[in-house]
C-alpha cells in the first residue's frame, strides 16, 4: 500500500488538490502485429518512475512493452497510483494546485448566523469568533494555527461548518484519517454541504479506497457540476480501477470546465494511449509541450506513443529530450534503451536498462538478462 501511494492534483483542489506515481503498464501484443520494442508511457505526469511522487498534477500510467521476442511481448503486472494529488504541492503556498485547493476549501465560511448584539449567547459568540478566527489562519497558510481555533470553537458550540473546515485544514496537512472523521461528522449535522463529499472523497482516494472516492465524488458532482478537480478525482478512480475509458470521460470533462487545468492534456493523452489511439494521444501530448516546453514527462509518453507507432527515431529525440530535462528519469532510460535497440544500437540500449534499473526500474533487469551479455 506504501508502495502504491510513493508511486503521481492535490492537482488544485487540493490545489488539484492533482493531478497524479509511478509504475507502469505494459500491453501484450502477438508478434505478428509487432516486430520491433514499444515505448510506455509514465503515469504520472511530471514525476519519475522511481515510485516517488515530485510532480504537482495527477497522472495516470500508459502503455509500456518490452521488445517483441519470437513468443510475444511480455506483459508488465504492475498498475501503478495514478496519483491525482501531488502531496509535495502542499507545501508550497505558491503552487496552483495549492491554491485551487485553498480557494476552495474558503470561498464559503458558515457562521452562526447573524450577530445580535443583546441576545447571542456568550459561548456561542465566542465559537463564532474562533470559527472566523480559524477561518482565516486556513486561508492564510497558518494550518496548524486553523485547527487549533476551530478545535477550541468546537468545544464550545458544534456546528457542520468548523467541522467542514477543520476538515480541510487536516486534509491539507495530509492527516486523511482525522481528515475523514471531521467530513463525517459534518454530512452527519448537514447532508446538505456538498464540499464535505469532495473533501471526504479525497481522503478515501489517498487511503486507496477508489469505490468510497468514485461514490463521494459522485454524489458532489451530483449538486455541483462546474468543478473540473471533481473530474479529475473520479477519472483517478476510474484509472484505478482500470476503467481507462471511464477515465477519458472524465478527462474530456476536466478539459472542457478548465482548458488549463494541470497536466490535462498529458493525462488525457495517457488514456488514449492506453485505449491504443495513438495518434490522439501524440496530439494530446503536442498541446502539453505547446503548454509546458518543460513537460518531461509529455516528452518521455510521446516518445512511447511513437514508438508504438513504429518510428523509433522520432521517439528517441523524445527520449533524448526528456532525460535532458530529468536526468533521473527512469522510464525515460527504460524507454529510450527500446528505441536503440531497435536503431540496431544495443550497446546504448544496455546501457540505458542498467540505468533505468539503477534508479529503481525493476522490470528493466528481464530486459537486460534477455538481451545484455
Amino acid at each position: 500500500m506504501e508502495r502504491l501511494r510513493k508511486t503521481f492534483t492535490f492537482l488544485f483542489l487540493f490545489s488539484a488538490v492533482f493531478g497524479i506515481t509511478h509504475m507502469m503498464v505494459s500491453c501484450q501484443q502477438s508478434a505478428n502485429k509487432q516486430k520491433k520494442a514499444t515505448g510506455g508511457v509514465t503515469q504520472m505526469s511530471q514525476t519519475d518512475t522511481n515510485h516517488a511522487v515530485k510532480s504537482g498534477t495527477p497522472a495516470p500510467v500508459a502503455l509500456n512493452q518490452e521488445p517483441q521476442n519470437p513468443s510475444g511481448a511480455t506483459q508488465r503486472k504492475t498498475l501503478d497510483h495514478p496519483v491525482v494529488l501531488d502531496r509535495n504541492f502542499r507545501k508550497d503556498p505558491n503552487n496552483p494546485n495549492t491554491k485551487m485547493l485553498s480557494a476552495f476549501a474558503n470561498n464559503s465560511v458558515e457562521n452562526l448566523g447573524p450577530v445580535q448584539k443583546v441576545f447571542i449567547d456568550p459561548e456561542k459568540k465566542k465559537a463564532r469568533e474562533l470559527y472566523l478566527s480559524g477561518s482565516k489562519k486556513s486561508t492564510d497558510g497558518d494550518q496548524n494555527g486553523a485547527i487549533e481555533d476551530f478545535t477550541q470553537s468546537l468545544n464550545l458550540y458544534k456546528m457542520p461548518g468548523a467541522y467542514l473546515k477543520r476538515g480541510y485544514a487536516e486534509l491539507l496537512k495530509e492527516d486523511y484519517n482525522s481528515a475523514l472523521n471531521d467530513m463525517n461528522e459534518t454530512i452527519k449535522m448537514n447532508p446538505n454541504l456538498e464540499k464535505a463529499y469532495f473533501g471526504r472523497g479525497i481522503c478515501h482516494f489517498e487511503q486507496e479506497d477508489f469505490k468510497a472516492a468514485e461514490e463521494d465524488m459522485k454524489k458532489f458532482i451530483e449538486k455541483d457540476k462546474t468543478t473540473p478537480m471533481a473530474y479529475n478525482y473520479l477519472a483517478g478512480c476510474r484509472f484505478m480501477q482500470k476503467d481507462f475509458k471511464g477515465a477519458l470521460e472524465n478527462y474530456e470533462m476536466v478539459a472542457k470546465l478548465d482548458p488549463n487545468f494541470p497536466d490535462i492534456y498529458t493525462n488525457r493523452g495517457m488514456m488514449k494511449h492506453y485505449l491504443n489511439d495513438l495518434k490522439g494521444a501524440v496530439a494530446d501530448y503536442d498541446k502539453a509541450l505547446a503548454i509546458d516546453p518543460n513537460n518531461a514527462t509529455a516528452y518521455n509518453n510521446r516518445g512511447g506513443a511513437k514508438l508504438n507507432q513504429g518510428d523509433s527515431k522520432s521517439a528517441l529525440e523524445d527520449f533524448d529530450k526528456a532525460i535532458s530535462l530529468k536526468t533521473d528519469y527512469a522510464d525515460a532510460y527504460d524507454n529510450r534503451g527500446k528505441a536503440k535497440i531497435n536503431l540496431g544500437d544495443n550497446t546504448g540500449a544496455c546501457e540505458d536498462w542498467q540505468k533505468a534499473y539503477s534508479l529503481g526500474l525493476e522490470a528493466t533487469k528481464e530486459l537486460i538478462d534477455k538481451y545484455c551479455k
